[in-house]
């Protein structure tokens, strides 16, 4: 699959977003969408590797090397999480009180606003 450079932004910045976003904001989302809380990593997943990929590929040295550690940093925390041994952390009680989320989102807030300092695409209304 080839994606030019915004299309990829894009995708990632929406899968920021969406991790960004309040507890209760996120539990909605997955309940509008009648999806598990466990969507909401898959969704930053999804795209994570692929678009990094596709940007170095199309503009080598427009996600620095900053952002890619933070990105990275959001990957292996979520990974962290994952597993039947953390099942608690994805339930609507794990989204509002688990530390490991507000942490999720803290690091996700500044990936968007590291994204939106790129100046190439515009960044999803929040969740």
């Amino acid at each position: 699959m080839i994606a030019d450079v915004p299309v990829c932004l894009s995708r990632l910045a929406e899968a920021l977003v969406l991790l960004a976003a309040p507890a209760e904001r996120q539990h909605d989302w997955c309940e509008r969408n009648k999806l598990p809380e466990d969507e909401l990593a898959l969704t930053f997943d999804d795209v994570y590797g692929w678009a990094v990929w596709m940007v170095d590929e199309q503009q080598p040295g427009l996600l620095t090397l900053e952002i890619k550690a933070l990105l990275d940093r959001i990957d292996r925390a979520l990974t962290a999480m994952s597993g039947p041994e953390h099942a608690e952390v994805w339930t609507c009680e794990g989204l509002m009180s688990d530390p490991r989320w507000e942490q999720v989102r803290i690091l996700s807030r500044r990936g968007v606003d590291d994204i939106a300092k790129l100046d190439v695409v515009p960044i999803p209304e929040r969740v």
